[in-house]
Order: structure tokens, then C-alpha cells, then sequence
């Protein structure tokens, strides 16, 4: 039995295919990454980068998928994932979140001063049209976890 199984017979299913296994490989990768921070096995400023980036690509995938594909999505594929689930309804980092519940560390001036300067450099990129997404993502990156700080 060699014969192939195709999931899809046009590229448009192709497609859905694609951004599903994606939308799975980003719900699994969040789900072990709040593991890991959790089990103190990755320093808070790499799982903030990290969960960042996938809270990113998440909403990115999320767009390309329908509603009602997203809805049932963990059910239907049977994802066990809670810690990602709750993560991606928060949609921000535990560090963040947390610090920010607590009231911070009353480095509000500092943290006013960084959201500034990222917003400043932020807008000099676009002034000096940059608009490839690998300058651009870095900068605006900088720029959320700065007034999310």
C-alpha cells in the first residue's frame, strides 16, 4: 500500500491545510513554552521574546483561518493545551501580566521613557520608508513590550 492520501484537491485547500497545521504548531509551542516557564526552565526575558512572537504569528494565522475553523479548533483536533488557551485569551506574556498586576516596580518614568524611544525610533524607520517586515517587526516588537511594560 503505497498509494498517497491527498487531504486537498485544489491549492485554496491546500491553503487551509497549511495555516491549520500552522495555527496547531503555534498552540502546541505555547503550550510547552508556559510549561518550561513555569518549571523556572527559561529566563523571563527569553520566554517574554519568545511567547511574543508566538502571540504574533497566533493572531497573524488566526486571520487566515475562519471563525468557525478557530472556534472548535482544540476540540476538534483534540489539543489538550490549557496553559496556551489561557495565554492566547490574556494575549500577553505571564511577565507582563503579572507585573503589571502587582503595580510594577515603580519604574514608571523609566518605562515611559523606553515607550518613547521605541515609539520615536519606530516612527523614523517608517519615515525613511522602511517597509520590509524584517526591519520593521524588531522595532514594532520593541515597541508593544515597551508600553506593555
Amino acid at each position: 500500500m503505497t498509494d498517497t492520501v491527498k487531504l486537498y484537491t485544489s491549492s485554496a485547500e491546500r491553503e487551509v491545510y497549511e495555516n491549520m497545521a500552522a495555527l496547531y504548531a503555534i498552540i502546541v509551542s505555547l503550550e510547552y513554552l508556559e510549561r518550561a516557564f513555569a518549571r523556572d526552565s527559561i529566563s523571563a526575558h527569553d520566554y517574554t521574546n519568545e511567547c511574543n512572537k508566538l502571540l504574533l504569528q497566533y493572531k497573524t494565522v488566526s486571520q487566515m483561518v475562519s471563525a468557525e475553523e478557530l472556534a472548535g479548533f482544540t476540540h476538534k483536533y483534540r489539543l489538550n493545551c490549557p496553559a496556551a488557551a489561557r495565554r492566547l485569551e490574556v494575549g500577553i506574556p505571564s511577565t507582563i501580566e503579572h507585573s503589571s498586576a502587582s503595580g510594577g516596580t515603580g519604574n514608571n518614568a523609566r518605562s515611559v521613557a523606553k515607550a518613547v524611544q521605541d515609539f520615536i525610533t519606530t516612527m523614523d524607520a517608517l519615515s525613511m520608508e522602511m517597509r520590509s517586515v524584517d526591519k520593521l517587526h524588531p522595532l514594532l516588537t520593541d515597541l508593544l513590550q515597551s508600553i506593555n511594560a
